[in-house]
């Protein structure tokens, strides 16, 4: 067999280290691997190369001639879902999806825990030098929280949330066994009936067309007043401007929004004004171990493309995920 062209495209969540590199070449000797900065890669290097692991500019890869499959280093690939950006007709996309679940559910627990607890409060408070209590208005044990979307994202909220003592409805596109962190688990028709049962919902979908403005003006109008919208999933799939107007009226209570849509949120935008929002710059998905844990699913999934095995994370064009 020749030589099987890699290029490997370094970023913070994609950056093999030399003990890595080494185990690459020992594993997969037939394949030459070239490690460059994401921004920094030449036209010839995209041009040859067989296999590229990283977010390559999309304008590139109509120069790809020799591009059989795209692993990112992230799980949404919204950017590379249009075929007719490549330069080969047989492509293999896929994701980073199972790298990334653990610590975002950590950051909505976080999120969660601090809008019951007056974090936001207490953090102005202790800025002003101010001794002030704030009850918390329920206990996360008599909460109920609604889970949109249960894969490896939605799956971890909803282990760690059950683990809090919360009442855990979830719902999915397909028919799938309920899990035992799960209370009830429905298809996602039976979202509007679900959304006023909610003090907590979170958004845990991938990006398609269907999720596209799934909580509009009269999604949030259906939720329970004063409940609390986190997203952790896509800007799009909240209707931004209804979500401004539910907050300033009461209807939402808080929300937590690592995702915005445009991102970055606009700095006049009115979203960054409420004292009951909290905004992260998509940053969920931050960890120590993000690098190591995308090189191992790209370990695996080289070894299945050199064998003809089927690939993990392989994304259907089709279906958009």
């Amino acid at each position: 067999m020749g030589k099987v062209e890699a290029l490997l495209l370094t970023s913070f969540h994609f950056d093999p280290n030399e003990e890595e590199l080494q185990l690459l070449a020992r594993r997969f000797p037939q394949v030459h691997a070239t490690v460059v900065p994401e921004r920094s890669y030449t036209i010839g290097q995209i041009g040859k190369a067989e296999i590229i692991v990283g977010s390559p500019r999309r304008r590139d890869l109509a120069g790809a001639k020799a591009l059989r499959w795209l692993q990112t280093p992230s799980s949404g690939v919204a950017p590379y879902l249009d075929r007719s950006l490549y330069g080969g007709p047989q492509i293999l996309l896929t994701n980073a999806a199972g790298t990334y679940g653990r610590q975002i559910a950590d950051h909505v627990m976080g999120m969660i825990i601090a809008f019951n607890h007056h974090f936001l409060e207490f953090h102005d408070q202790m800025k002003r030098g101010e001794w002030k209590w704030h009850i918390p208005p329920t206990d996360l044990w008599d909460c109920t929280i609604l889970v949109i979307g249960l894969g490896d994202l939605g799956n971890n909220v909803a282990m760690r949330a059950k683990a809090h003592g919360m009442r855990v409805l979830a719902i999915k596109r397909t028919v799938a066994e309920r899990p035992m962190h799960v209370d009830e688990l429905y298809l996602s028709e039976r979202l509007d009936t679900l959304l006023p049962e909610a003090d907590f919902v979170v958004i845990c979908t991938p990006s398609t067309a269907e999720t596209e403005r799934m909580i509009d003006a009269r999604r949030l109008g259906l939720m329970k007043r004063g409940a609390c919208l986190i997203n952790v999933a896509r800007g799009s799939a909240v209707d931004q401007e209804a979500l401004v107007r539910a907050l300033r009226s009461g209807q939402i209570g808080s929300a937590g929004l690592d995702v915005t849509d445009p991102e970055p949120l606009p700095p006049d935008h009115p979203l960054w004004s409420f004292p009951n929002v909290l905004i992260t710059p998509h940053a969920s998905g931050l960890s120590y171990s993000d690098a190591r844990q995308v090189f191992a699913v790209f370990l695996e999934n080289l070894g299945h493309y050199l064998e003809g095995k089927p690939m993990r994370n392989l994304i259907d064009f089709a279906r958009r995920y």
